[in-house]
């Protein structure tokens, strides 16, 4: 039994003492700084292989994505610091792709339309060499340039608050007098037509924003309804204070959008109804500017079908950005 004993390999401790020595003494400092920053080097090591390779992986999507590589993700899961950032980086690498998407979207759109009002321009300048009718040749020479005009410029308005270029003006805007003003100048066109905008407000209510843009945004809604809404009905135009702010109500007498496609009406060049913007005129960027504008200044749009038919545009402002006055100042001068 003591022979088995003896043969025995030594226990830790026991190395220990052969290490230090006769009388059981521990190693020498210097040894045991060795030992423990070897120990400490290994781990280490071993720490920054993993952190490394995870890192080399982030940057390997970073230089494909420079390369025009969109489709490229880090994937990473987890809590730490290294899956918070890859998951950052697949979150900027979506936004990229989807501007990028929209942009090309934009271009090709706007493509798209610019061909219509030049190939009517040229027919007209033929009618209007030959001689046929110059006068109307000229009349329809006026009108497409106006349209291109216009397309020109709210292609413009879209790619600048998409881009983040417009430098809004911070200033108080008295917003009951700049919805009235729209009001007035769509009424006066309305009637032409045979319909009808009104306005009413139970606040004077002021916004701190940017009067053009503000005034942009309400225009087009409202002009947009007048255009959509049934011969011998009435635009109304509220507006209203909430708990959480300043609500701009749009509502019209047309006949309506799919439920399905309601969401697509904030979309540059959006065509919904079968036509519906191609038949009433309009190229389908007011409501994407409207859209747009209103975002810029905090706020939020929605638009729906009324139950009883045609539509309703809200427009929320934050309460943060809206001040109420009293009394109400609608109509005075």
């Amino acid at each position: 039994g003591s022979a088995v004993l003896s043969s025995a390999p030594p226990l830790p401790f026991d190395a220990v003492r052969e290490l230090g020595g006769r009388g059981g003494r521990l190693p020498p400092i210097w040894l045991r700084i060795l030992l423990a920053v070897a120990v400490t080097g290994l781990v280490s090591h071993g720490l920054a292989a993993l952190l490394t390779r995870r890192l080399r992986r982030l940057r390997h999507a970073a230089r494909a994505l420079a390369a025009g590589d969109l489709a490229v993700r880090v994937g990473y899961r987890g809590r730490d610091e290294v899956a918070a950032l890859a998951q950052d980086f697949d979150q900027m690498a979506d936004h990229v792709r989807e501007l990028l998407e929209t942009q090309r979207r934009l271009l090709r759109d706007v493509s798209h339309e610019l061909r219509s009002p030049l190939a009517r321009l040229r027919v007209a300048l033929e009618l209007a060499q030959r001689g046929d009718d110059p006068a109307k040749a000229l009349r329809r020479i006026d009108k497409e340039a106006g349209e291109l005009e216009q397309l020109i410029a709210d292609v413009l308005s879209l790619a600048r608050l998409e881009s983040g270029q417009t430098t809004l003006e911070r200033r108080a805007v008295p917003l009951h007098e700049l919805v009235e003003k729209v009001v007035t100048d769509a009424e006066f066109e309305a009637q032409a037509k045979g319909r009808h905008v009104t306005f009413d407000a139970a606040q004077a209510v002021t916004l701190q924003g940017d009067p053009v843009l503000l005034r942009s945004a309400v225009e087009n809604v409202v002009r947009n309804a007048v255009r959509h809404t049934e011969e011998g009905t009435t635009v109304a135009v509220v507006l209203r204070m909430e708990r959480d702010g300043a609500v701009i109500e749009v509502r019209d007498h047309g006949g309506g959008v799919p439920q399905e496609e309601l969401s697509r009406l904030f979309q540059p060049f959006a065509r919904v109804g079968e036509g519906r913007e191609r038949q009433r005129g309009g190229y389908g960027l007011g409501l994407a500017i409207t859209g747009r504008a209103v975002h810029s200044h905090g706020g939020e749009v929605s638009i729906e079908n009324h139950p009883a038919g045609g539509m309703i545009v809200r427009m929320r402002f934050p309460a943060a950005r809206v001040a109420e006055l009293s009394p109400p100042t609608i109509g005075e001068t």
